[in-house]
């Protein structure tokens, strides 16, 4: 068992939108959406592109027009841009901490272990005015005892406006509510496959899942997940990383600008 520690997580917000918004300061406030590869499908959306209900993942040819109508800003994936920022933004948070795990271009985990409970919630008010003013990318963060719950907490902290993108939930009285009100499926390392059999056994929430027996898990599932039951209790199982573990698979993937409706068009496209 590893000692007690304090986990942030620190996650850009909208991410590909951030860093065009970054090097072009006139698009805030405005609705705009950044496309993968080939322009196929919506990535990143805007807080604002959010509320007009624009959905991810949806293939731009599709709704290319409603775009155009509610005058959303549309941009080609820029990935240098976002590698470069992602680097300023590593580079900023090591002002903060001396021990980080870059979990993904737009995510870290960092140890304030150093920081006094008391000062965590000023801390990262610091580190969150910190990363804005030299990157220009704005960012939410979770603080919690685990990498899971921090995860948690970001979550939180990134869709309730009153928090101002921080959730401290670092021996927190309000954590059991947090848990409460989190769908098992959201919690890190679940996903939907594993929710189905959860759910079909009454583990509906993060705290069902928290205060499942701990033979039961062992037997119905596996380590893994009584791990992630463990970080829910608030003891680590998952150190941060300074160097990050290989990639174990590789995705490239394209997407089709027209809508497919034949056999004849997919062989010939294959």
């Amino acid at each position: 068992r590893l000692p007690m520690s304090i986990i942030a997580l620190v996650d850009c917000n909208n991410f590909f939108v951030s860093c065009e918004r970054a090097v072009d300061p006139s698009l805030e406030g405005q609705p705009v959406v950044v496309l993968s590869n080939n322009d196929g499908c919506i990535i990143s959306r805007s807080d604002e592109a959010k509320r007009l209900g624009i959905p991810m993942g949806a293939p731009y040819f599709k709704i290319r027009a409603e775009l155009k109508r509610r005058n959303v800003r549309v941009f080609s994936s820029n990935f240098a841009l976002y590698s470069a920022k992602s680097s300023q933004v590593a580079q900023a948070l090591a002002a903060f901490s001396g021990l980080r795990e870059f979990y993904s271009i737009d995510e870290s985990f960092l140890s304030l272990s150093h920081v006094p409970p008391a000062m965590l919630r000023e801390f990262a008010c610091e580190l969150k005015a910190g990363v804005r003013q030299t990157t220009g990318i704005p960012v939410s963060i979770g603080i919690a005892r685990t990498k899971t719950l921090a995860k948690l907490a970001n979550a939180i902290a990134k869709n309730t406006a009153r928090l101002d993108g921080i959730l401290n939930l670092h021996d927190s009285p309000q954590l059991g509510m947090a848990l409460s009100r989190t769908p098992v499926e959201r919690v890190w390392g679940v996903g939907r496959r594993l929710s189905v059999a959860l759910k079909a056994a009454k583990i509906q929430t993060a705290h069902d899942l928290r205060d499942a027996p701990d033979k039961w898990i062992m037997r119905k599932f596996n380590v893994v997940l009584m791990k992630t039951v463990l970080e829910l209790r608030g003891t680590p199982c998952f150190p941060i990383r300074e160097t990050a573990p290989q990639r174990k698979s590789v995705m490239y993937s394209r997407s089709f600008g027209t809508l497919i409706e034949s056999q004849s068009q997919m062989e010939a496209a294959v």
